[in-house]
Order: structure tokens, then C-alpha cells, then sequence
């Protein structure tokens, strides 16, 4: 087995600071509700929960990868897991189609919220993806695993359209999987319109390159720690 795994420290590290953005973004909500006495934006909370789900799955089924042999009922339940809800991650992002000027409440104030939420789901994302990648990478190599996360990036994206546009839940594959897989194949089909591709495929770029400067930063703490050239 690959000897490259996360440490436990560096995991709880950010594990905590995402425990942190999510309790700022909720903390912005809580006082936009205390002040305007309403619960507008009260979804962001659901959605919020929904990312960690998929971060949660991944953290769970990241040490059962590790061992030999692995408890295959265990991956296989908390693989499904991270790969029906694992959308509902970067899909915050798309809640930004709620932003308007509210009465009594300043623009800016609604755009900071917003996007706290929406970073909170992005990097809720990108962990929850690394440690399946790096477990992917342990059993299969490098290129499996950058085929894989390559894969669930587009897959996601897709899934973010089913969710935005045609209000589709993640549950839907298991209380109605024939019909949800069915409807899912026939929007695939580039001849039924290209919106449902080229959101997709904008989205796929636009997550990648995101997930790429994450996971390019995972990679300078052993870069820094090269001594200095000598002279």
C-alpha cells in the first residue's frame, strides 16, 4: 500500500477550519434573520448540512481504506454515500442565483454571506474529493486516481444541474432509480439540447481549475521544507 497518507493532524486541521466556516457563514445568517425578523435565506442552513454529508462519508471511509483487508460492506455503503451527495458540495455555489437587493438589508452585506457559504461548500468538496483520490491512489496509482477525480468532478457538475434546474435530490436515485437514471441518460444526449452539456462543461472547468490550486496547496508543505539552494 501507497505510504502517502494524511496525517491525523493535518486532517482534523482542516476539519476544523471548515467547522469554523461554516459556523461563520451560519453566524451571518443567524444576524441577518435577527434582524430583519425573518428566515429568507434559511435554505443556505439545509444546503450547508448537505455539503458535509459527502465530507463526512469521505473521512469515514478514508482510514477503512487503509486496511488490510478493507471491510468491504463499510466502503462500498460510504462510497455510494459520497457519490450521491458529494454534488450537493460545490452546488452552493449556484445558490448565488437568490442574490438581489433586499430591503434593509445592504448588498453587500447579502454578497459576504453568500459567498461564505459557497466557499464553505467548495472546500467541503475538494477535501472530501482529495481523501477519496488519495485512497483511489493508494490501491490503483496516480493515474487511476486522477482518472477518477477527473470523472467525479463532470459527474458532479452534471449532478449540479439536475439539482439547479430541474430540482433534483440527491435521494431520488434510491427511492426511484429507473426513472431517475432513465431522465438522467436522455438529458446527456447532446442532441436533446446543448444547455444541460454546456452548463456542465462550464461548471467541470470552472470546479477543476478550483480543485487544482487546492490541490496544488496540499503539496507546499513538503516544497518549503526544502533547504535553500546554496550558493
Amino acid at each position: 500500500m501507497h505510504n502517502r497518507f494524511i496525517s491525523v493532524t493535518r486532517a482534523w486541521a482542516a476539519i476544523l477550519a471548515l467547522i469554523l466556516a461554516s459556523t461563520l457563514s451560519c453566524g451571518l445568517l443567524a444576524f441577518r434573520a435577527i434582524h430583519t425578523h425573518g428566515l429568507e435565506y434559511a435554505f443556505f442552513v439545509w444546503n450547508l448540512f448537505l455539503a458535509w454529508v459527502p465530507a463526512i462519508a469521505a473521512l469515514l471511509f478514508y482510514p477503512h481504506a487503509r486496511r488490510r483487508p478493507p471491510p468491504r460492506f463499510a466502503l462500498v455503503f460510504l462510497g455510494i454515500v459520497w457519490f450521491l451527495f458529494f454534488p450537493n458540495s460545490a452546488y452552493i455555489v449556484t445558490d448565488i442565483v437568490h442574490l438581489a437587493p433586499k430591503p434593509h438589508v445592504p448588498l453587500w452585506y447579502d454578497i459576504i454571506t453568500f459567498m461564505a457559504f459557497a466557499q464553505t461548500g467548495l472546500f467541503l468538496a475538494y477535501l472530501s474529493l482529495y481523501l477519496m483520490q488519495e485512497s483511489v491512489r493508494a490501491r490503483m496509482g496516480r493515474a487511476a486516481c486522477w482518472i477518477f477525480a477527473l470523472a467525479m468532478l463532470a459527474l458532479s457538475s452534471f449532478g449540479i444541474y439536475l439539482g439547479r434546474f430541474l430540482r433534483w435530490n440527491s435521494w431520488d436515485v434510491l427511492l426511484d432509480p429507473m426513472r431517475t437514471t432513465r431522465n438522467a441518460i436522455v438529458l446527456a444526449n447532446p442532441f436533446a439540447g446543448l444547455e444541460p452539456l454546456a452548463f456542465s462543461a462550464t461548471f467541470f472547468s470552472f470546479s477543476l481549475v478550483c480543485y487544482l490550486i487546492v490541490y496544488s496547496f496540499t503539496h507546499l508543505h513538503g516544497w518549503t521544507n526544502r533547504p535553500p539552494p546554496q550558493r
